[in-house]
């Protein structure tokens, strides 16, 4: 009776097992890697938005500035600025100015000419 008794018991083959249960697990480990991956793109690509924001906002920023510079550099507001007083004008005294080279005097006829122009001529 013992020999009945063995050939209904059905076997477990552990090799088999074994090598579904890797498979299960590697398929399983490569769908978590792919879902952390995702959410690392979405989460870098948020940041990415969010600075390329900064980066607009801050060139709007300098483009209002240079446009407040620009006019209030400009002759007109700088004139109304001296007539109001807020910007008082002196005149630049000669001890003052710094030169690279001796100061040149003007030539016979009264015109001032430059080193540039006398080579020119000869």
């Amino acid at each position: 009776m013992n020999a009945n008794r063995r050939k209904h018991i059905n076997p477990v083959h552990f090799s088999s097992l074994i090598r579904c249960l890797l498979v299960a697990l590697f398929v399983g480990a490569g769908g978590l890697f792919f879902v952390y991956m995702k959410n690392q793109q979405f989460a870098l690509a948020d940041q990415i938005r969010q600075v390329e924001k900064k980066v607009a906002s801050v060139r709007a920023l300098n483009e209002t500035l240079l446009a407040r510079v620009t006019e209030l550099s400009s002759r007109r507001v700088l004139q109304q600025r001296i007539a109001e007083g807020f910007i008082a004008m002196k005149p630049i005294q000669d001890n003052v100015i710094a030169r690279l080279t001796p100061p040149s005097a003007a030539g016979r006829d009264g015109i001032l000419r430059t080193a540039l122009v006398e080579r020119i001529r000869q």
